[in-house]
């Protein structure tokens, strides 16, 4: 069950508090640990979560009309804040009949950030202990975190500039944009939407049905792609003994290599499918019988090795510029 999956179905199951609130402000304050869990969940409207140098946590902003219960509390490293309505909570889908929270949340900066929500844009920042960021209907922001980040949304964009750590993103009905580096691991997900991302990860995941890509991988030791109805672009510098494996479905695939690259690669398109050569002079063969070509050649010394498939799709390997 993906984290996607999980989040909408487990948005109907939390029980809602008791305490009826008009709408206020809120200014509140709890001493933390400077490596405190922050959890937040959030019904609906605006938060922004900002890491500060004090060992503090803060929230500050407006509470919508329809609230229903706001939590603000510590057991031990863990500091909680939850803020509910009346009208229906997590299982409020549509937003319409909800009168909307605008929140600013300071938080110890090495401190980590789990929010989830159903219908909010959430803003985050200056986080050094890692980010676990669950939307419905919002859009996600972040900026300088570092220690992680995981981001999922089912409606919504998301959006991320100088991430550290591992990354994992998934987005349905979204874009997703970002910059990452310092991190072993990315793994992005999208349906329906576009993926425009640059990363010093060795490890590269991506998963896309439905959107355009074009990824910036400088330092790739392995690389797994499944795509179907999309143009791909790639940018890859490949380590000693990289492997790359991409596959599609329908849409264009161009892998665009340093000029000095030395890698054996395998290559085939089926259903109409075509390759172009822009690396080396070979040229594809064609099948006699049924619509396949293929092509296998090796440039250099080979040190990685790159295999790529389509049906009714195109493949063409180039060299950067």
């Amino acid at each position: 069950m993906t984290k996607l999956t999980k989040l909408i179905l487990g948005s109907g199951m939390l029980l809602l508090p008791l305490c009826l609130m008009a709408k206020t402000q809120v200014n509140k304050t709890l001493d933390a640990d400077p490596n405190s869990i922050v959890e937040i969940e959030h019904t609906a409207g605006k938060a922004r979560i900002e890491g500060w140098d004090k060992n503090q946590v803060k929230v500050e902003g407006t509470l919508g009309d329809d609230t229903e219960e706001f939590k603000f509390e510590r057991n031990g490293k863990t500091i909680q804040i939850i803020v509910e309505t009346e009208t229906g909570g997590w299982g409020n889908w549509g937003g319409s009949n909800v009168d909307e929270d605008n929140l600013r949340i300071f938080v110890p900066k090495m401190a980590t950030i789990n929010y989830q929500s159903v219908n909010a844009d959430v803003d985050i920042l200056d986080i050094a202990g890692g980010a676990e960021v669950e939307v419905i209907n919002g859009e996600i922001k972040a900026k300088n975190i570092a220690g992680g980040l995981e981001m999922t949304t089912v409606n919504g964009d998301l959006k991320g500039d100088d991430i550290s750590g591992d990354v994992e993103v998934e987005a349905v009905n979204g874009d997703i944009k970002f910059s990452h580096k310092n991190g072993e691991k990315v793994q992005v997900v999208a349906v329906n939407g576009d993926i425009e991302f640059a990363s010093e990860a060795k490890d590269i995941k991506i998963e896309t049905v439905n959107g355009d890509m074009e990824a910036i991988l400088t330092n790739v030791n392995s690389m797994s792609l499944d795509t179907v109805n999309g143009n791909i672009d790639v940018y890859l510098s490949l380590l000693d003994g990289a492997r790359v494996r991409a596959a599609s479905v329908s849409g264009d695939m161009e892998f665009f290599f340093d000029k000095d690259v030395q890698a054996k690669f395998d290559i085939e398109a089926h259903a109409g499918g075509d390759i172009t050569n822009k690396l080396t002079n070979q040229r594809a063969q064609e099948a006699e019988f049924g619509p396949r070509s293929w092509l296998e050649f090796s440039k250099g010394n080979p040190k990685a090795s790159v295999k790529v498939s389509t049906v009714s799709g195109g493949i063409t390997l180039n060299s950067k510029k």
